[in-house]
């Protein structure tokens, strides 16, 4: 299991070995004259309002070398993730164009669905009005066939309920850590969720269409998808982009 010195997080990174020393960031922001603003949006990893790249490297650098951290192996977390939002930002512009298909799958789901619907309102109506023709027929003997025809209810077949469209079924989608490590996740082309993970700690998630998913370590990841095991390729530490089914 990788400790939180050895997180995929370079602002995780930076914070663990600063409160392993107890240094506080006032004193950081006095030696390498970096704001404290900025040395908590490093250990918040808020890359929206952090400056540009050439900056944020060598405030990473200042920053270990601070508090004898390794300002290389933060740089080289900080340019993962960057790698990261890059392929995540390409995944979900690519999530409009299929979405069309899916919707239009849907709709013949759909159609599909209503016309057995249909169909098995028609039959039920059908055989009941034969009920109440035979049930009117006085002292006339009636036919065992017959009744037995009439008490036997229309329910779908077995190969209509084959016929039943799986994009309703839902998918579930479980996902346990092996090891620390973030993912973020796109549901069904909504907005992007991020998570950390410790190892041990297990999500559930739910979806009509599907997931896009990026990792930040391949191996430290389990997932099932309806029960059934996703093969994650890559290696320990690689950030890898899935999407599914």
């Amino acid at each position: 299991m990788k400790s939180g010195k050895e997180s995929f997080s370079f602002g995780r990174y930076l914070q663990a070995i600063r409160l392993e020393k107890k240094i506080s960031l006032e004193k950081i922001s006095q030696e390498t004259r970096i704001a404290t603003g900025n040395l908590q949006l490093i250990e918040k990893e808020d890359l929206e309002k952090l400056p540009d790249e050439v900056f944020v490297t060598g405030f990473l650098r200042a920053f270990a070398r601070a508090i004898g951290a390794d300002g290389d192996h933060a740089v080289q977390l900080y340019r993962a993730r960057l790698e990261m939002e890059v392929k995540l930002s390409s995944a979900g512009s690519a999530l409009p164009r299929s979405s069309m298909v899916l919707w239009r799958n849907l709709i013949l789901s759909l159609t599909a669905l209503l016309a057995l619907i249909v169909l098995s309102l028609f039959f039920t109506s059908y055989f009941q009005g034969r009920t109440h023709v035979l049930e009117s027929g006085g002292d006339r003997k009636a036919d065992p066939h017959v009744k037995e025809t009439i008490h036997q209810s229309p329910q779908t077949s077995s190969t209509e309920k084959s016929a039943l469209p799986k994009s309703l079924e839902k998918l579930i989608l479980n996902i346990t850590a092996a090891e620390d490590t973030w993912i973020k996740i796109i549901i069904d082309n909504e907005d992007a969720r991020e998570y950390d993970l410790r190892s041990g700690e297990e999500l559930q998630m739910e979806a009509s269409a599907g997931y896009n998913l990026l990792i930040g370590n391949a191996g430290g990841l389990e997932l099932k998808l309806n029960g059934k095991p996703v093969k994650i390729s890559g290696k320990d530490g690689e950030v890898v982009n899935i999407q599914l089914p």
